[in-house]
């Protein structure tokens, strides 16, 4: 039977746990205990003694012999606490300057923060609708819809693009993505693949300029893109709730 408590009564732990369960299941077919421990810095044994604990409590299930996924409880719990990260993240990068590459790490604290703070924090943003890396931000009633987008290495080629969000906490590719321009929100007039390899050809339209880069596959998997009209015409990707 599920646990009881709700989603912010849960401890530090289970919602940094659940969270990166779900953020690993949107870039992974499946969530594994190594991905997991490797993410959050535990050891194999640790990692593995605390999802047979969330198991037992109802908010995870086992995916095959090493694989997890999240239930309804445990999901509704990964959400509130993905909400507070990303209101959290965009408050540093608006009201501090923070760049997009450091700011995960210093939002880490916003699960231990009071809801209404939090909520104080997203009403003075303007209530965006996703986070610096380009996620949507969950709502409060836990409505989470990710945008129609798909890894830049399985973008059809000559077809221009709208990068959507970029799945990775780690500093030096996001540094590295800022330095390309690769960032949310930033058209891409083409995208080329190169032939006999993996790498990708992007050209970038931004401040009417162009500019063209060679993107790895390393990269191209975790920088997501969707569809987009030309530059003048696209909409905003940034409005309010």
């Amino acid at each position: 039977m599920p646990g009881t408590d709700g989603p912010s009564a849960a401890s530090h732990a289970t919602q940094m746990l659940l969270k990166e369960v779900l953020l690993q299941s949107l870039e992974y077919k499946r969530v594994t205990l190594g991905r997991l421990g490797e993410q959050l810095d535990v050891s194999p044994p640790a990692v593995s003694r605390r999802a047979q604990q969330l198991v037992r409590r109802g908010y995870l299930e086992r995916d095959g012999a090493c694989g997890l996924r999240l239930t309804g409880a445990g999901l509704r719990i990964a959400l509130d606490a993905l909400r507070k990260q990303e209101i959290f993240e965009a408050y540093l990068v608006r009201e501090f300057g923070y760049r997009w590459d450091e700011v995960r790490p210093a939002a880490a604290g916003a699960l231990r923060m009071d809801d209404d703070l939090i909520e104080r924090m997203y009403a003075q943003i303007g209530r965006p609708l996703r986070c610096p890396h380009g996620l949507p931000i969950p709502a409060r009633d836990g409505r989470f819809q990710l945008p129609q987008a798909v890894p830049l290495s399985e973008w059809p080629s000559d077809q221009p693009a709208v990068v959507s969000y970029v799945l990775s906490s780690n500093r030096e590719m996001l540094r590295y993505l800022a330095e390309l321009e690769l960032m949310p929100g930033v058209y891409l007039a083409s995208v080329t693949r190169i032939p006999f390899g993996d790498s990708i050809k992007v050209q970038i339209e931004r401040d009417r300029s162009t500019r063209e880069h060679v993107v790895g596959a390393a990269l191209a998997r975790i920088v997501f893109v969707e569809a987009a009209p030309a530059p003048r015409a696209r909409p905003p990707l940034s409005t309010n709730h």
